[in-house]
């Protein structure tokens, strides 16, 4: 899913030094080892820096020179992680929307159901607990969405002391920073602004639906509704609209495209 893996691992194991005398200092050696030249070495900037101090004080073990290392050694791999769920999440979500249309098809056929005559004020709607599993699949991709945003960058915790965290700040001025700054902005102007929005709903208050999952039958296929695109911090669903007729299954897909197109591209 995502480029930087191998090009941030291209230098993995290649134990080469290489003369940074503009980052570094003047006749300062770094080895080309585990990606080493690429990352910002100053120790200060990492808040996790004292946690693994006082962690490796308390165990007994020597710390003086791999804090930096062990602030900076898992970055990548927590981003690939973050990635990695959206994507299982994105795989259940079209694993349990096909099922849903399945058991429609099936109950269409065997009770012979048309939509005759008027249609309902509320439409012909279908629901099915493989509903529930996709709209959970789906809430999932926005969570690990917005985790993915967070180990991309963040703001420090304690804000004034450190600058923002994450792979980006953390790696060093060059090509692969400034191609992962502009994926990144690709993916804040079309999702991950409002996936924030949603996931906070999401995490700390409710579920964009109430009750039962439902979907829209239009022409045999089940539409599932997905929210007005939300531009602001929202309290309760009831401050959600649906008038644009967005469809879950189009937001999925575009959030996973372009997720992995912008990768691909950096």
């Amino acid at each position: 899913m995502l480029c930087i893996i191998g090009n941030l691992g291209d230098c993995a194991g290649t134990h080469v030094a290489v003369a940074e005398e503009d980052r570094l200092g003047p006749g300062r050696n770094v080895p080309l080892d585990w990606g080493a030249e690429l990352w910002n070495w100053d120790v200060s900037a990492f808040e996790s820096a004292d946690g693994i101090r006082v962690a490796k004080t308390r165990s007994g073990r020597a710390f003086d020179d791999d804090v930096l290392a062990e602030a900076t050694f898992t970055l990548l791999q927590d981003v690939v992680d973050a990635a990695g769920g959206l994507e299982a999440a994105y795989k259940r979500f079209g694993v349990a929307v096909a099922s849903a249309q399945q058991r429609l098809d099936k109950l269409v056929a065997e009770t012979g159901f048309s939509k005759s005559g008027p249609e309902p004020e509320l439409g012909w709607n279908f629901s099915d607990t493989t509903l529930e599993d996709a709209w959970y699949a789906l809430e999932e991709m926005i969570i690990w969405a917005r985790t993915f945003d967070d180990r991309l960058r963040r703001e420090a915790h304690d804000s004034r002391r450190y600058p923002d965290q994450g792979l980006i700040p953390a790696l060093a001025a060059g090509p692969r920073r400034a191609a992962i700054i502009t994926a990144r902005s690709r993916l804040v102007g079309a999702y991950l602004n409002e996936v924030r929005y949603l996931a906070q709903l999401n995490l700390h208050m409710q579920s964009t639906k109430a009750g039962s999952v439902q979907a829209r039958v239009c022409d045999g296929q089940l539409v599932l509704r997905f929210p007005d695109r939300v531009t602001g911090w929202i309290s309760h669903r009831w401050q959600l609209s649906y008038n644009d007729g967005r469809d879950a299954v189009a937001y999925a897909d575009g959030l996973m495209e372009l997720s992995s197109s912008s990768w691909t591209r950096c």
